[in-house]
């Protein structure tokens, strides 16, 4: 199992690298650059909403949207190849045309 601190930095690296991409909305990156900062440690959510203007749930609230976003465009998304590699489903037993009714 991986130890407490293994993901914090890869976690770090992708929020830094989507700062960098300059993609992101004004509150978004002003939240991020607090709670991830290039060194040291980050804002508590209780100083990053103090700072913005917003309850620390808030803060939560945006921050957990943001991370959710930045690791689905890390992620790699299967393609739709792979749906049609594998063929189309099959019925067990007899095709529908071959069984028998009551």
């Amino acid at each position: 199992m991986n130890g407490p601190g293994d993901d914090a930095g890869a976690l770090r690296a992708q929020v830094r690298a989507s700062l960098e991409a300059d993609r992101l909305e004004p509150t978004v990156r002003a939240l991020l650059e607090l709670r991830f900062p290039a060194e040291g440690a980050g804002a508590s959510l209780d100083e990053v909403g103090a700072a913005l203007s917003m309850s620390p749930a808030m803060a939560a609230h945006i921050e957990f949207a943001a991370l959710s976003a930045i690791a689905a465009t890390e992620r790699p998304q299967p393609s739709a190849a792979a749906a049609i590699a594998s063929g189309p489903a099959r019925w067990a037993g007899r095709p529908p045309a071959e069984r028998k009714r009551p």
